[in-house]
């Protein structure tokens, strides 16, 4: 007995042992980030000496299932992050860096709200100074520094734990009581791509008899009246009234697909809902707004055209739409009607920063192309911006870790801690102008194609760039310096992974794209032609329904390459409609043939304003043997009546389906049955008519011939007898 209770004794103890030594979980993965914190404002964004505090504003939303009560806030801060992979590792993880989970320094808790119940808001603001006193962030030395702000609160049911935080980067250029980094001597010239491009292609048609064009919703109203195409052009304008130098250091990135559909909105526009209905669209006078005010801020700046709907260029050239692809970068013309500035001359702006080797050959056949690549995709690099990449083929690297900073970060786990992709963006670009200086170096950003910064976050951002200028960390550059100039480097090329293969339309999605684009070019090249009654240019009718498809070849469908093919096949279906306006008549009466070789009447129509050239198709009925290889031209808005020659080898009644195709068998109109009625004899009956008879006269010949001897024979026998 004394025995087994040991022996149980020392089991429970294992256990107890065991328990006590197992680790703990982190305070990140214990809590589940039940607030989702919003940044309204950061002050100062770059810590100079007269900087005392840091002020932090926002907003708190309870995101979880449970009420959260004692919520309250503090600044964390982590070591100074002195290289760049350091950064990156920040940038990469956020909730991993040492300012969330391990804090060298902490401010004090401050009160936020002594309750949220889920999906309550409450606005917070939180100020602690720079210093070395107690409760202070304690900045020792300039450098890249992780922050936090870091929310504790009581959940239902639950104990004290982190509900929320926002980490992000402070960069400092001075602390306070001494220590500074001075400008350098040759500062880094800047340039900032500023995109305006929409979140998708809205345009869906283009009707030809005049009637508004149609959009599949109206988002770009919203967008354009107070949302996020709305911020971009705000922010550059609020920032320009205050000084308009800043507009040097800007270049617009403009899709010309945007900027023509924002045209066509100010003349009134339908919008397609939900159950397939048309309706009036609502956005005319806000997009007639942001068009001139984006008209007034470009004018005599620097200005890149995007191809056409931003389209995907890889996945043509892969497809081998090389005359889409060309069409989608033949643009220049557009943007300069639209915004009278011109843009610049063969800039390419690849949607991942990287094309393959087959892509920049297409690009270098049409023109002189300068591609704004990835730094981190050129390879083999020597020498400086321009890098010669081949013939007629040049490069220059916007600044990968710049650009990913600026990329909104979501965490792989559910620790709730958001960043502020600006805040970031400008701490890297001070770590580049400041810590990383090489005279003269060449700093070209570019944010996310689509950038979705709140326009006080964009307005920030804008009067960061114009302080560094100020204080001589950085100075203007003209893009079109660099894409005019020599060549100042070599590089070996571009890196292209199966990343950026994958992440490509789809070969499937483009194929379509290149089946249809076979299809219109055919029309503009053998089947429409220009009529001298209506004097219509046969691009006027399919320019529509090619813009349409480079529409649908757009990179903006490469997360979901479904809505692809459906841009696609609307773009077929416009097209099937335009060619069903050349048809066959059926003459809705049975037709009579008199005779074998009576040609078949038929009357072919053409409502489109362009002569068509098509080719008359008889089906294989028996007993009828058409022509084949007809051919002709139907003159525009007329009818034409033709007679198919034909041969009919039996009489009777049967019927003829006729239709008619271009000469590569692409249909046109509909099909149509025609009754016949032949009371005459075909050529075959009438040789088989010839033959029985010739065979009947020869028949009955040999008969009387057979008798007639028969009968000699007989008188013959008789005489001899006598």
């Amino acid at each position: 007995m004394t025995d087994r209770l040991r022996r149980t004794g020392l089991v429970v103890l294992t256990a107890v042992l065991a328990a006590l030594v197992v680790p703990l979980p982190s305070a990140a993965a214990q809590q589940s980030g039940r607030l989702r914190v919003d940044l309204d404002q950061l002050l100062p964004r770059v810590v100079d000496a007269a900087a005392q505090a840091i002020t932090v504003t926002g907003r708190i939303t309870n995101t979880g299932d449970r009420n959260v009560e004692q919520i309250e806030a503090r600044l964390q801060r982590g070591a100074v992050l002195d290289t760049e992979s350091a950064l990156r590792g920040a940038l990469n993880d956020p909730q991993k860096t040492d300012a969330v989970n391990r804090p060298q320094v902490s401010s004090t808790f401050q009160p936020i709200s002594d309750r949220l119940d889920p999906g309550e808001s409450a606005e917070f603001s939180i100020s602690v100074p720079l210093g070395a006193d107690r409760g202070a962030l304690k900045l020792d030395r300039p450098g890249v520094y992780p922050v936090a702000l870091n929310f504790n609160g009581d959940p239902e049911f639950g104990r004290t734990e982190r509900v929320g935080a926002l980490s992000t980067l402070l960069p400092v250029l001075s602390v306070p009581g001494g220590g500074a980094v001075p400008p350098p001597a040759a500062p880094s010239r800047l340039t900032v791509l500023w995109p305006l491009v929409d979140d998708r292609p809205r345009r869906v048609q283009t009707p030809l008899d005049g009637t508004p064009p149609v959009f599949s919703d109206d988002g770009l109203s919203s967008s354009v009246s107070g949302g996020r195409l709305f911020n971009l052009v705000d922010a550059v304008q609020r920032a320009a009234r205050s000084n308009a130098a800043v507009l040097r250091s800007l270049c617009f990135a403009v899709d010309p697909d945007l900027l023509e559909s924002v045209q066509v909105m100010t003349t009134g526009y339908r919008v397609r809902t939900a159950d397939g209905r048309l309706v009036d669209g609502s956005g005319g006078r806000a997009a007639q707004l942001w068009l001139d005010r984006v008209k007034e801020l470009t004018r005599g700046q620097c200005v890149v055209a995007l191809p056409y709907a931003d389209a995907d260029l890889a996945a043509l050239s892969r497809a081998g739409a090389t005359t889409l692809q060309a069409d989608a970068l033949d643009v220049a013309a557009l943007v300069e009607t639209a915004l009278g500035t011109k843009p610049l001359a063969g800039v390419v702006w690849p949607e991942t920063g990287t094309l393959d080797a087959r892509t920049l050959g297409d690009l270098a056949k049409l023109r002189r192309t300068t591609v704004l690549v990835d730094s981190g995709k050129l390879r083999d690099t020597s020498g400086a911006a321009p890098y010669r990449l081949g013939d007629n083929l040049n490069a220059v690297p916007h600044d990968q870790l710049i650009a990913n900073s600026l990329s909104p970060r979501t965490t792989g786990d559910d620790s709730g801690v958001k960043t502020s992709s600006v805040q970031n963006g400008l701490a890297t670009l001070v770590f580049r102008a400041a810590f990383q200086a090489v005279p003269g170096q060449v700093e070209l950003v570019a944010p996310p194609r689509r950038w979705n910064a709140s326009g006080a976050e964009l307005t920030v951002f804008l009067q960061a760039i114009e302080s560094l200028e100020a204080q001589g960390y950085l100075d203007t550059l003209g893009l079109q310096s660099l894409v005019d100039g020599a060549e100042q480097g070599q590089a070996g090329g571009v890196d292209y992974s199966a990343a950026d293969t994958a992440a490509e339309l789809p070969s499937s999605a483009v194929a379509a794209v290149a089946q249809v684009d076979a299809t219109q070019r055919e029309l503009t090249s053998t089947v429409l032609f220009e009529d001298d009654t209506q004097l219509v240019q046969p691009d006027a009718l399919v320019q529509p329904l090619r813009a349409g498809l480079i529409r649908a070849s757009s990179a903006a469908w490469r997360s979901t390459p479904e809505r692809a093919g459906a841009a696609t096949n609307e773009v077929s279906n416009q097209m099937s409609a335009l060619l069903s306006q050349v048809t066959v008549t059926d003459p809705g009466r049975p037709l009579s043939l008199a005779s074998a070789d009576s040609p078949i009447p038929v009357y072919i129509t053409n409502w489109l304003p362009v002569k068509v050239q098509a080719r008359i198709n008889l089906g294989s009925t028996p007993g009828l043997k058409p022509e084949q290889q007809i051919v002709v031209q139907i003159p525009a808005k007329a009818s034409l009546p033709r007679y198919l020659p034909a041969e009919v080898t039996r009489s009777g009644r049967f019927s003829v389906d006729i239709w008619l195709t271009t000469e590569q068998g692409t249909r046109l109109g509909g099909t149509s049955r025609v009754e016949l009625n032949s009371t005459s004899y075909g050529s075959i009956t009438l040789a088989v008519t010839f033959l029985a008879a010739g065979v009947l006269v020869l028949l009955v010949g040999l008969r009387l011939f057979r008798r007639i001897r028969a009968r000699r024979t007989a008188g013959t026998a008789v005489t001899d007898q006598l």
